[in-house]
């Protein structure tokens, strides 16, 4: 260390040092730019104390290392990219805790911390650093460095800490004006945000001065704006009839200390626009008005709204006087905790009492109105307030022969908790719906004596047929050998006749008793089903030469004997009509196109094909487009098929050209547990 007497080389040295303090916080009072005055603090301090090496290090936000930002002496490509530790192992971070600056007389022997990669690569021996700012809150490292060994005084030491400060003072003061721009530019955002404008009017001076927002809204030059005129060339583009109200304001104003005003001005493009305009005078201390400051609004946009709304209230009050429809608004009355719930009518429209027969409801209570439909009106007005979800109902009244439907919804806002009530008079749509379900319940009924008739008289027909064969088998067998070949073949003609006539009514048993007879439904596999029926038809498939293909069939909600029995009329259907050709067959599945909870099965073969102007008629009972001499068949088998899919909530239709094969498709609902 340096010996406390100083010799006149130190003293000239120490003068010159505080030189250098001066010229740099001069420097630090004249310029903005912190980088180069980092960098010209790195000089002074490396030439003032005749050492090779300075630097700023600045800290990191996470505190864990120091960034180069500037210096002297250094390898290139070094400043602005090498960064050390802030260990307190390490030089850089050792200084950071310390109050007074480090002074290092050799690296190698050092003891408190180690040389960084940064100091040793450079063969650095001796050096002074400082803190940047405070230990509480420090900003980074000035250091300075020698590859000599050499004892730097506590002068030396603090003419590096007064620098260190200079730039401390600088780094705060940057931190402060750029707050100070960042303010500056979040109040310009707001203002422009909200379309704020300033003004300031010299009362005495008569000098109006305001910002450019005011200039563009009044459609005038924003240099007269902003470097002011008299308060008469601002109110120019005001309408005259806006013009008096305003400078009777203004007038008050300097009375009273407070100005407002709405009104209208002309823009540069001719549009009007309202502005809202507020102010505070200041007084001196005779109690005469000095200036006025305050700031202008544009509300075009709220104008608009507001005229909107009143025009929405006029359509609105309108409609509720003119429409056909009975409406009223009811809400809770407050009554005390001792008193009953009570509601009171709001409004009600001149239809209300046309449709209801009670008029004059208007601030009278729902007890009053409809003492005994009370505690229901009460109940839906609270679901309505619950649930904010609109209620639909029906009311009779007796005495007026008529029939309301109502829809009670929620109006008015969170806290209102008002309830609109609309009342449509459906008196005649409701005498429609009562006749069609007489209708119905007659269809009902008719029906059911109609299957019951159709199965007692098929199973009454029975028996008389079971005699016709029997005593036609009989007169065949006895008298076989009297009868030549042409009564033989009037015979037969009776015998096949017969057996027709059962099998047709057996069929139409089987018709009549598909709602009757038929079981519970329940999850029905239809590849099981389609084996069963391929199991049953084995022999005519033999027989034919036929062949059935088949996708993977779906799980199905249905009566399992009742779909066998539509899979095998299909099937037998597709052999019976299959042409001069074997049979070929393929049932498919697809979901519906439409509604997904259902499936669509088809049959389709290659025979003979329908003409599609007979695709409705041969569903019906007993129809036939063929000759017994060309096909059997009694005619109900796809009848049979249609009411079954009917029975299961689906449809069946047939896809087919002359000669071009069928396919026969129908709906079924899919189980509920795929």
């Amino acid at each position: 260390m340096g010996s406390p007497s100083a010799t006149a080389p130190e003293i000239q040295a120490q003068i010159r040092q505080q030189q250098v303090i001066l010229e740099l916080g001069q420097q630090a009072l004249e310029t903005d730019d912190l980088d180069q005055l980092m960098h010209d603090v790195t000089v002074a301090v490396a030439d003032t104390l005749d050492n090779e090496y300075c630097k700023v290090l600045e800290l990191l936000p996470d505190g864990d290392e120091v960034f180069l930002r500037q210096g002297v002496g250094w390898r290139e490509g070094l400043v602005g990219s090498a960064t050390v530790p802030t260990d307190r192992d390490s030089q850089a971070g050792y200084t950071l805790i310390s109050e007074e600056p480090v002074i290092v007389d050799d690296l190698s022997d050092e003891e408190r911390f180690s040389g960084p990669e940064l100091l040793t690569s450079h063969d650095v021996v001796s050096g002074i650093s400082v803190i940047i700012g405070s230990v509480e809150d420090p900003w980074g490292v000035l250091g300075t460095h020698t590859s000599d060994r050499r004892e730097f005084t506590t002068h030396e030491a603090n003419f590096v800490q007064s620098a260190a400060n200079i730039l401390a003072a600088a780094i705060e003061r940057a931190k402060k004006e750029q707050q100070l721009r960042e303010r500056e530019a979040q109040l310009n955002v707001a203002t422009n945000a909200a379309s704020i404008g300033l003004w300031i009017w010299d009362v005495q001076e008569n000098v109006f001065t305001a910002d450019e927002f005011l200039a563009e809204s009044y459609g005038m030059d924003p240099e007269v704006v902003t470097t002011g005129a008299p308060i008469e060339a601002f109110f120019e583009p005001v309408p005259g009839e806006d013009r008096d109200e305003i400078w009777d304001q203004l007038e008050r104003a300097l009375e009273t200390g407070v100005f407002s005003a709405e009104y209208r001005v002309r823009n540069a493009d001719g549009d009007l626009m309202w502005m809202v305009s507020r102010g505070e005078v200041e007084y001196d201390g005779n109690g005469q008005p000095v200036r006025m400051h305050g700031a202008v609004t544009d509300i075009t946009e709220r104008k608009q709204r507001e005229q909107e709304i009143r025009e929405r209230e006029e359509r609105y009050r309108d409609l509720f006087t003119s429409m056909s429809e009975g409406y009223c608004v009811i809400e809770k009355v407050d009554t005390p905790p001792e008193k009953p719930t009570d509601f009171r009518y709001i409004e009600a429209n001149p239809a209300f009492e046309e449709h209801t027969g009670i008029g004059d409801v208007t601030g009278r209570t729902l007890r009053e109105v409809v003492s005994e439909e009370f505690q229901e009106w009460s109940e839906i007005y609270e679901r309505v307030v619950r649930t904010d979800e609109p209620v639909k109902f029906e009311r009779e009244l007796v005495t007026q022969e008529r029939v309301l439907e109502c829809y009670a919804f929620p109006v008015g806002d969170e806290t209102d908790e008002q309830v609109g009530v609309l009342f449509a008079d459906v008196t005649e749509r409701v005498k429609r719906e009562r006749r069609l379900e007489n209708l119905i319940e007659r269809l009902e009924a008719s029906n059911e004596r109609l299957e019951e008739f159709a199965y007692a008289a098929s199973h009454d027909l029975q028996e008389p047929l079971r005699m016709v064969s029997s005593y036609l088998q009989l007169i065949e067998r006895r008298y076989d050998g009297d009868l030549d070949e042409e009564g033989k073949e009037f015979l037969q003609f009776a015998v096949d006749g017969a057996n027709r006539m059962r099998e047709m009514i057996d069929g139409l048993l089987a018709y009549s008793r598909i709602e009757t007879d038929g079981d519970p439904f329940e999850p029905v596999d239809l590849n099981a089903v389609l084996e069963d029926v391929l199991d049953d038809l084995q022999l005519r498939f033999e027989e034919s030469g036929g062949e059935v293909t088949s996708d993977t069939l779906p799980t199905v909600a249905g009566d399992r004997g009742q779909l066998r029995q539509v899979f095998q009329n299909l099937l037998d259907n597709a052999i019976e009509y299959s042409g001069d050709e074997p049979p070929r067959i393929h049932v498919s599945a697809e979901r519906h196109s439409k509604d997904r909870a259902k499936w669509v099965l088809s049959v389709s073969d290659n025979g003979i094909g329908i003409d599609p102007e007979y695709s409705d008629q041969i569903f019906e009972v007993f129809q036939s487009l063929h000759g017994q001499d060309e096909h059997n068949g009694t005619g109900i088998g796809l009848a049979l098929c249609e009411r079954i899919v009917e029975r299961h909530g689906g449809e069946i239709w047939v896809t087919a050209e002359p000669g071009d094969g069928s396919t026969f498709a129908f709906t079924l609902s899919a189980a509920s547990d795929t």
